[in-house]
């Protein structure tokens, strides 16, 4: 009886022994997570309105650093960090920051007409980086006005072709579009399509200068002393076939592209380093620009691509895409309606 009452007292304990070890290891976890948040807050300038509004922030940001490591752990390409956005939900991530909007009638609705339809594959360079072409202005941020991701999209792909059709690479305002081109789907911070972009651009003359319109990531009145000096103008624009990679290829070769993905997949919010790829969504929700594109050391084919959330975003603002994969779409649905600007 003896032996049983021991060997019952002996189990007991260890079972206390056990919870006391995994309570401590959770109370760790807590307290690491919460001077990981108090970290984070003070690298990104974050204050809340009162104790609950934190408590509930921390929650989501556990949540995402389960994600961010679950995803880290695993034998990929690329990694992931807890950024700028790292403490709000999938759901306010892409209310917030994303403002893409389709143009009506899906691809039926694209202009048809591609320039580079006739180039060879075979005499396209095996690399292609606008950026050290001088193609390319420096990262910008669009900040709080959270949807004008077409704005900077249509932007970018016309300083490019400013650039290749003049020589001079010109920071053009991406606020000029925000405050000014609202008579139809481009509605400001929010949201618009870069398509949209060009025509206003087009039947307007031109785009001032970022330096004379300069970005408030606000919707402002328009200022039609500012609007009316264009430092640089476009003839028109084409739509890359839909869902083809090789012809996104082709008009890459000759210049920046403005590009639409899926950027509410947490893949893309989350990105840090490296090749993205993998399981990313294709709901179309997000404008960036097509500045080039390589073969990496262990073989894998990528884009590159210009992104508008700042510099400490991905790889200095820019994010490496997988490219040539399966799914026609293209990884994040980055094949399935890209458009370029003619000078």
């Amino acid at each position: 009886m003896a032996s049983y009452s021991q060997g019952l007292l002996f189990a007991i304990l260890a079972c206390a022994c056990v919870l006391t070890t995994l309570a401590a290891r959770d109370l760790a976890d807590d307290w690491s997570i919460v001077a990981r948040h108090e970290q984070w807050m003070a690298k990104y300038g974050r204050v809340y309105s009162d104790v609950a509004e934190k408590a509930q922030r921390l929650e989501v940001f556990k949540a995402n650093v389960v994600f961010i490591e679950s995803v880290n752990a695993g034998n990929n390409k690329f990694w992931l960090e807890a950024n700028q956005f790292a403490d709000i939900t999938n759901d306010e991530f892409k209310a917030m920051h994303t403002g893409y909007k389709a143009p009506v009638g899906g691809n039926k609705g694209r202009k048809t007409g591609f320039r580079y339809a006739n180039v060879s594959l075979n005499a396209l360079p095996a690399s292609v980086d606008w950026r050290t072409k001088g193609a390319v202005t420096p990262i910008k941020d669009q900040g709080q006005c959270g949807k004008c991701c077409w704005a900077f999209s249509t932007v970018a792909s016309m300083e490019g072709i400013v650039k290749l059709s003049t020589g001079k690479l010109i920071s053009l305002s991406e606020q000029e579009l925000v405050d000014c081109d609202v008579d139809g789907m481009d509605q400001g911070c929010e949201g618009g399509l870069m398509d949209n972009a060009f025509e206003f651009i087009i039947d307007n003359g031109g785009l001032t200068t970022e330096g004379n319109y300069p970005y408030t990531g606000t919707d402002g009145s328009c200022n039609s002393n500012k609007e009316s000096n264009a430092a640089a103008s476009i003839k028109g624009y084409e739509d890359v076939p839909a869902n083809d990679e090789a012809s996104l290829q082709k008009a890459v070769a000759a210049q920046p592209v403005s590009v639409a993905v899926d950027g509410g997949d947490n893949l893309f919010r989350f990105y840090k380093g490296g090749v993205l790829s993998g399981d990313c969504g294709t709901e179309l929700d997000h404008g960036i620009a097509a500045v080039g594109y390589g073969v990496a050391g262990d073989g894998t084919k990528y884009w590159v691509m210009k992104n508008s959330w700042g510099t400490s975003w991905g790889e200095n603002g820019f994010i490496r895409m997988e490219r040539d994969i399966a799914d026609e779409q293209g990884l994040c649905g980055l094949a399935m309606q890209p458009s370029y600007p003619t000078a």
